[in-house]
């Protein structure tokens, strides 16, 4: 017995430290010491907060909710990002379907997650924050084959020198729901190989400080979903996979 137990003590240390080394967005949020918490009453859609409802250019930028359909094939554009490979033919579906769906997903997030802030109504939405996009180069494991668009932007989020806060002070959380679709088989901006039918959601947790209108802290949470075989999603597919995907989400936080 004497030899084992210090085998199982570095079994039980080495599982503990595993366990305990796990990251979650709430752990990495800065103190916030005695503030008052608010959150928005309000999912929002990133792509309802900038000056565009070009559909195109919403799913350029990784922004589009609703359902994909590829068609076509596949050519190649002149883009700002240079020549890329991109699909012919792009329906945007469903998109009301889609934006219910997970604005439900997402206020059930938040109230599991945040039952000590209070609600916050926002006035004028639309001017609270300035968005900007900023590439991101990182090469991912399966970039090629992802479902997302390639070089992806990611957003920069400032709060808006007019955005009305009703003379509350503390920090307000400001959930927006940054992408969330399915599609079926094809090709995403700038994969040459492309992907089988899938869905991806983002979370985007954005704190503000009320009082000097800046943006705290800002936690993007995501997760995806590729069939290996499936070239389109039928709906109940598609609803399967959202909630499993928007769950995976919650866990992160």
């Amino acid at each position: 017995m004497q030899t084992l137990r210090p085998v199982f003590l570095i079994i039980f240390l080495s599982f503990f430290g595993t366990c305990s080394s796990g990251s979650t967005a709430l752990s990495r949020l800065p103190a916030l010491g005695d503030k008052e918490l608010y959150i928005s009453e309000e999912i929002f859609l990133l792509k309802d907060l900038i000056p565009t409802t070009n559909k195109k250019e919403i799913f350029n930028k990784n922004l589009f909710v609703g359902d994909l359909n590829f068609s076509g094939g596949i050519s190649r554009e002149k883009t700002i990002w240079g020549e890329q490979v991109v699909t012919k033919q792009i329906e945007f579906l469903n998109e009301t379907g889609v934006k219910d769906e997970s604005v439900n997903y997402v206020q059930s997030i938040v109230t599991n997650k945040f039952k000590s802030y209070q609600k916050f109504n926002i006035f004028q939405p639309t001017k609270l924050f300035q968005v900007q996009f900023q590439r991101d180069l990182t090469k991912v494991a399966d970039e090629g084959v992802d479902n997302i668009n390639i070089p992806n932007e990611i957003p920069q989020l400032t709060v808006s020198s007019n955005a009305d806060f009703k003379g509350k002070k503390g920090v307000l959380l400001v959930p927006i729901i940054q992408y969330a679709y399915s599609h079926n088989a094809g090709w995403f901006n700038g994969q040459d190989w492309g992907c089988m039918a899938g869905v991806r959601a983002k979370l985007l947790l954005v704190w503000v400080q009320l009082e000097t209108k800046t943006v705290l802290h800002v936690e993007g949470l995501e997760s995806k979903q590729k069939e290996p075989q499936n070239n389109r999603y039928n709906y109940l597919d598609r609803t399967r996979n959202f909630q499993k995907i928007w769950k995976e989400i919650e866990a992160q936080i």
